[in-house]
C-alpha cells in the first residue's frame, strides 16, 4: 500500500458555491463490468463432490477415512448424466447457479505418508488433469455438459508457485536428481525461474518475502521474468482453448510480483478472445480484510477483480448479530476505493466462507452461539445479503445442505464429502436445518433442507428481477438491527426496496424512495406497508429479509447539487474527490479530470451509491494542476453537470 507523504499534508481547493442546474439528455458511459458480473457461482472441490468412477480410487493417495487424502470424487461424478434430477451439474443448475468454480484440476505431486494434493494446489503437470479426478477426455465431457446447461466454468489456477520440489542445502537451492524432469512444461524444471530464497516467513536476501518467498514451502516462481509470465499465458491459454473456461480464480494473487498481472492478464484475455470468449473474467485471491488494502491490486496491479474478503467479514458480522447496521453501512461506504474508469465494487466476488477459513454456518455459530432455529435464520440472512447487495455471489458447496464443520472448522475440516463419508466427525457434526448426516449422503438432503429451498428461491428472484442482482444500489437506512437498500436495474427503471433485520425482534422502519405513486408489491417475506408520498413504512420481521417491488417506474428524480471538494485520504494517500449531490433518485455520478498538460477530459469512474466520490492516485499527476468536474445522471437519463473544482497535487 502506498504510504502518505508529508508533501500531501495540505491541499488547495477551490470550492464553487452551491447552485441549481437543469438536466440535459446524455448518453450512458461505457460498460466496465467483468463478464461474470451478473452470475451466481457455485464453488466446488471435485474430490469431495461425487465419485463417478471407482477406477481412479486405486491410485496412491486415496484414503477416504483421512481428511488429508483423496476421497474419490471426480469429474465424472461432478458431471453426472446432465439430465434433470441428477446429482451432478444438473443439480447445481436447478438451484439457480449460473457458473461453477472448481479447484485446480492439474496433476499433483506424489502423495506422501501424511497428505496428498486432493485440493489441487500442489501442481507438477499443468497441462493435464490429475488422474485421481479423471482424464482430459472427462474434462471435455464436463465442459460439454456445462455448455448444454448454460453454465459457465471457472478454473482455479496457480501462477505463484508449484509443488514443493526444490530443496535447500543451507541457502543453496537444488532439485533432487530423481525430480529434475518432474514438472510440465519443461521451463518449470529450470531452477533459474524460481526465487530460491526460502519460505515467506524467513526468506533471505533483499526484497519482500511476501512476493519472493516460498508459500508454505511451495516453489516460488519468478513471475517477473518473461519466460514465466509468457509460459503461464501459454499454459492457461490452452485450458481456455480446449475446455472453454469463462474465468479463472487466481490463487495466492498477492504473492506474485506487482507487475505480473499487467504482463500476464492481457495475454490471457487475448487468448480468451481468440477462443470466442470476449468477456473472460480473472479474479484474484488477496487475503486482506480492508477495501483500501485490496484496491491496490485492482487499481495499481491491474488484476480485473478480487475476492471480497472485507464483505465476508462484514456480512457474517452483521448476520451473526455481533455487528449492527451502522457497521455494515460503514463497510459499504468503502466501495468508492474501487471506483475507477475500469473497475467498481460491483465486480468483486463475494462469499461467506470457503475451503480455507471455514464454512459460513460454523463461522456464524462461533461468533455468537445460536439456537438451531436462529442459526438457520441467520444463515439465510447472510445469504440474502450476499445475493441482493452488490458483487458476484459465491456459495461454497455443501453450505446449501447445512454443512458446518468440526473441531476448528477450517481448512481440512471444511472440506466435507457430499457423498457418504467415512470421517466420523463429519457424520456427527451439526447440520443447519436438519440432523447430522450419519451414514447417509448429502444429495438426499437437496429436496428437504430448508437452506436449499431458500437459496433456490433467492436465485429465482434474482433471475426474474435483474435489479436484485448486481445492479445500482443505494443505502436507505442503517440503524440498529435494520439495513435497508434500494436497487434499480437501469433497463427496467423500477425500484426495489430490500431490508435486512439481524435483530431478534420485529422492527418498524420508514425509508425514502424514488417512487411516489402506484404502491408496492412484496416479493419476499410477508409484511404490510404504508406510503406517504415517496416514503415507505413497513415492519421487518426478526431475523428476516423483506423485498418490495414498486408497481410503477421511478418518478422522484429531483436533484440538488453543490460543490466538488477534495481532500487527502489518510488511509491510502489518495485524493478523495466528492460531489455534493442530493436526491431520492438512484443516481449515477461520473467524475472527470483534466490536467494542466492535457486539453481533454478523462473519466475517473462512476459512483452509483451516495455519498458520491472517487479516489485519485496522486503518483500519476504529481506537481500538476488538476481540474475535476462531475456529471449526475438520473433515472430518466438526464444529466446534471456540477461546476469544476481545481487544485494542485504537490510534488514530493
Amino acid at each position: 500500500m502506498m504510504k502518505r507523504k508529508s508533501a500531501l499534508a495540505f491541499l488547495t481547493t477551490l470550492f464553487l458555491a452551491a447552485t441549481s442546474f437543469s438536466f440535459a439528455a446524455t448518453s450512458p458511459t461505457a460498460n466496465i463490468h467483468v463478464g461474470l458480473v451478473n452470475d451466481l457461482i457455485y464453488f466446488v472441490m471435485p474430490d469431495r463432490y461425487k465419485d463417478g468412477s471407482s477406477a481412479n480410487n486405486k491410485l496412491a493417495g486415496f484414503d477416504p477415512a483421512e481428511t488429508a487424502f483423496y476421497h474419490g470424487g471426480d469429474l465424472k461424478g461432478l458431471t453426472g448424466t446432465c439430465a434433470p434430477g441428477d446429482d451432478g451439474l444438473a443439480r447445481i443448475k436447478a438451484m439457480g447457479f449460473t457458473a461453477v468454480w472448481v479447484t485446480p484440476l492439474v496433476r499433483q505431486s506424489t502423495p506422501t505418508v501424511v497428505s496428498a494434493g486432493y485440493h489441487g494446489y500442489w501442481g507438477v503437470d499443468f497441462l493435464n488433469v490429475d488422474p485421481h479426478l479423471g482424464t482430459n477426455a472427462d474434462l471435455i465431457a464436463f465442459s460439454a455438459c456445462a455448455k448444454k446447461l448454460k453454465l459457465k466454468l471457472i478454473l482455479d489456477i496457480v501462477t505463484n508457485h508449484t509443488a514443493d520440489i526444490i530443496q535447500y542445502n543451507g541457502t543453496e537451492a537444488y532439485i533432487p536428481s530423481n525430480w529434475t524432469k518432474i514438472k510440465t512444461p519443461t521451463w518449470l524444471n529450470d531452477l533459474s525461474n524460481y526465487h530460491n530464497v526460502g519460505d515467506t516467513g524467513k526468506c533471505w536476501g533483499d526484497g519482500d518475502c511476501t512476493t519472493l518467498g516460498d508459500f508454505y514451502g511451495l516453489d516460488d516462481l519468478a513471475t517477473e521474468k518473461p519466460v514465466v509470465y509468457n509460459g503461464w499465458a501459454d499454459v492457461y491459454g490452452q485450458w481456455i482453448e480446449k475446455y472453454g473456461f469463462a474465468g479463472f480464480r487466481v490463487d495466492t494473487a498477492k504473492h506474485v510480483d506487482t507487475e505480473f498481472f499487467k504482463n500476464w492478464q492481457p495475454l490471457i484475455l487475448q487468448k480468451a478472445k481468440s477462443a470466442g470468449i470476449p468477456n473472460f473474467t480473472l479474479f484474484g485471491e488477496v487475503t486482506n480484510p480492508t477495501a483500501f488494502g485490496l484496491m491496490t491490486f485492482v487499481r495499481e496491479n491491474r488484476i480485473q477483480t478480487v475476492l471480497d474478503f472485507p464483505f465476508q467479514t462484514n456480512a457474517t458480522g452483521f448476520a451473526s448479530g455481533i455487528n449492527d447496521a451502522t457497521s455494515l453501512n460503514t463497510f459499504f461506504l468503502t466501495d468508492d476505493y474501487y471506483t475507477s474508469p475500469t473497475s467498481s465494487a460491483s465486480n468483486l466476488v463475494t462469499f461467506l466462507g470457503n475451503h480455507d477459513m471455514g464454512r459460513v454456518g460454523f463461522l456464524l455459530n462461533s461468533m455468537k452461539i445460536q439456537t438451531p432455529s436462529e442459526l438457520l435464520a441467520r444463515d439465510e440472512l447472510a445469504h440474502a445479503l450476499m445475493y441482493f447487495s452488490r458483487g458476484i455471489p459465491t456459495v461454497y458447496y455443501g453450505d446449501e445442505v447445512g454443512m458446518t464443520g468440526s473441531n476448528n472448522g477450517d481448512d481440512q475440516m471444511a472440506r466435507q464429502d457430499m457423498f457418504a463419508t467415512k470421517i466420523p466427525d463429519w457424520k456427527s457434526e451439526l447440520r443447519i436445518g436438519g440432523k447430522p448426516v450419519g451414514n447417509g449422503n448429502s444429495f438426499a438432503l437437496t429436496k428437504s433442507n430448508p437452506l436449499v429451498k431458500y437459496l433456490t428461491q433467492l436465485a429465482k428472484l434474482r433471475a426474474a428481477h435483474p435489479a436484485l442482482a448486481n445492479a445500482t444500489m443505494q443505502t436507505r437506512l442503517a440503524k440498529g438491527s435494520v439495513y435497508a437498500i434500494s436497487k434499480k436495474d437501469s433497463s427496467e427503471n423500477r425500484e426495489y426496496v430490500v431490508a435486512f433485520n439481524n435483530g431478534s425482534k420485529p422492527t418498524s422502519i420508514e425509508v425514502n424512495t424514488a417512487t411516489s405513486t402506484g404502491g408496492w408489491t412484496s416479493i419476499l417475506g410477508k409484511t404490510a406497508y404504508k406510503t406517504t408520498g415517496s416514503k415507505l413504512k413497513f415492519i421487518v420481521p426478526a431475523l428476516s429479509t423483506i423485498v418490495f417491488r414498486a408497481n410503477k417506474v421511478i418518478d422522484s428524480v429531483k436533484t440538488t447539487s453543490g460543490k466538488i471538494s477534495a481532500r487527502v485520504d489518510d488511509m491510502t494517500g489518495y485524493y478523495q474527490a466528492s460531489a455534493s449531490v442530493t436526491s431520492r433518485d438512484l443516481l449515477s455520478v461520473e467524475f472527470f479530470a483534466r490536467t494542466s498538460t492535457s486539453s481533454s477530459w478523462t473519466s475517473l469512474g462512476t459512483d452509483t451509491n451516495a455519498p458520491y466520490s472517487v479516489f485519485i492516485n496522486p503518483q500519476e499527476i504529481l506537481g500538476e494542476s488538476i481540474e475535476i468536474k462531475a456529471r449526475a445522471t438520473n433515472s430518466k437519463g438526464e444529466a446534471l453537470e456540477l461546476p469544476t473544482t481545481q487544485f494542485t497535487i504537490p510534488a514530493p
